[in-house]
Formats: C-alpha cells, sequence, structure tokens
C-alpha cells in the first residue's frame, strides 16, 4: 500500500481498523475515499469527531465522513481481508454493523 500525502480526505462507506500487531494497537479509517474513487487507508488516527463526522491522522490529513462508520465499501473490504489474513496482526473493525440491512 502506497503512503499519501496529508490531503483532506471525503470518506463514505467506512469503518476503524483497529490492528493490533506486536503488542502494540494502532487505528485507522479504511473506506472509499469519493474524491479519489478508491479505497483509502490512513495513517494512525490523531481524532476522531463522532459528532462532527470528522478525524485526523498522524500524517496530517483531514477526514471528512459523509456517514456513520459501518460496513466497508467493497474496494476497501479486500484491504481489510489482506490485513486479516496475515498471521502477525489481529484486525478487527471498531464499529459494528448490521450486514442484514
Amino acid at each position: 500500500m502506497e503512503s499519501l500525502a496529508p490531503a483532506d480526505v471525503v470518506m463514505s462507506d467506512w469503518n476503524i481498523v483497529v490492528i493490533k500487531h506486536n503488542g502494540n494497537i494502532i487505528e485507522k479509517f479504511l473506506g472509499y475515499s469519493v474524491r479519489d474513487r478508491t479505497y483509502r487507508i490512513s495513517s494512525q488516527i490523531q481524532d476522531y469527531d463522532a459528532e462532527n463526522k470528522t478525524g485526523t491522522t498522524q500524517s496530517g490529513s483531514s477526514y471528512t465522513f459523509l456517514d456513520a462508520p459501518g460496513q466497508l465499501h467493497p474496494v476497501a473490504q479486500p484491504v481489510f481481508d489482506m490485513l486479516d489474513e496475515r498471521d502477525d496482526v489481529e484486525i478487527t473493525l471498531k464499529f459494528a454493523w448490521d450486514d442484514e440491512s
């Protein structure tokens, strides 16, 4: 996965990915970047404001969310699946979603 320069990102169909690796816990935004029309996985989250649907990351990017966290967009799901296949990490989604809706 390539690293992107800090940006103002507008994201939909997203969630916070919690990655446990070597005793460390990292949280990243993962979802559909509306402007880029592809998935985006952030650097470490610095701040998430659910009420205002915004967030910032360690790299300096600012995120605006069009919807509440939930099911990942189909282009972002393979990124989660790839991470989930690794034996050296434990990965979960921070916010549950109802897959029957």
